[in-house]
């Protein structure tokens, strides 16, 4: 615990210079997250009618195995990177919240079983400052677990938050009621943009259903170089590279999201990370 707390407010310094930076070059009052936060459907943000149905029926829709509660997958088709990259609305939100170096830092599948136990379940906050994720909520059943999350207007600068970080360490994961609590739920076809520099926790433990969702998170490219290594920034959680399909339909090499130091082209394969 010494040791992780000590890094935590090394890289505090860091994180917080970065974030400064971008309070003066963003705008987040146009980006439409008000207060971090953005509700919306799939099909509307990215501007592509009936994409959450067609997520519905690909092999995006699948569960754990295994007695698992979570399942992961960095495999997704090119007609999703496609309608992410072509999309000019989410392309303005992300750069007018983030500022004009965002870079798509990652983008997965997490499909969650409630009852689901992680350390997630308690408030928190990512540790890498600004950053938004993306839950695109494709298909649902039962009534699965939400989001809860504390809505904050910017400037919001990164500070360590000692003692839900203390519970987290300890699993001993803090989750009661905050006044300002918000909390969003999920029906096939809902997508939430929020802020994981705001305290949020997972409230997997109120559902009974299954969530299949795709996540994708946006960053500033130099502040996730960074923290490379340090926190969780980078494609494939910064632990792998992905792979990208090659029939997005896409210029990769002229996207403004894509970050072409991570983008890599070896024959027929096209693969982004560290």
């Amino acid at each position: 615990m010494p040791k992780n707390l000590s890094r935590r407010y090394r890289m505090a310094r860091i994180i917080q210079s970065f974030d400064s930076s971008a309070d003066q070059r963003a705008n987040p009052l146009q980006s439409g997250m008000s207060g971090g936060i953005n509700k919306s459907k799939i099909d509307m943000l990215l501007e592509c009618p009936g994409l959450a149905k067609r997520m519905r029926e690909s092999c995006l829709r699948k569960l754990p195995e295994n007695n698992r509660r979570v399942y992961f997958s960095w495999d997704l088709p090119g007609f999703l990177w496609n309608a992410i990259l072509s999309s000019k609305a989410l392309q303005k939100m992300v750069t007018e919240y983030l500022g004009p170096n965002v870079r798509l830092d990652d983008l997965y599948v997490k499909t969650v079983l409630d009852g689901y136990d992680s350390t997630s379940e308690g408030w928190h906050d990512d540790n890498v400052g600004y950053r938004l994720k993306l839950f695109m909520v494709f298909d649902t059943e039962g009534e699965p677990s939400g989001t809860l999350v504390m809505p904050t207007d910017r400037p919001n600068l990164y500070r360590v938050r000692l003692v839900e970080e203390m519970a987290r360490m300890l699993k001993k994961p803090i989750k009661e009621r905050r006044a300002r609590q918000e909390l969003v739920t999920y029906t096939p076809g809902d997508c939430l943009t929020f802020d994981t520099n705001l305290l949020h926790r997972g409230d997997y433990s109120a559902g009974t259903g299954v969530r299949y969702c795709v996540i994708a998170e946006f960053i500033d490219r130099d502040k996730a170089d960074a923290l490379r290594g340090r926190a969780p920034c980078g494609p494939g959680q910064g632990r792998q590279k992905i792979v990208i399909p090659t029939d997005t339909g896409v210029d990769l090499e002229a996207h403004p999201l894509i970050d072409q130091t991570l983008l890599f082209k070896d024959g027929h394969s096209i693969t982004y990370g560290y």
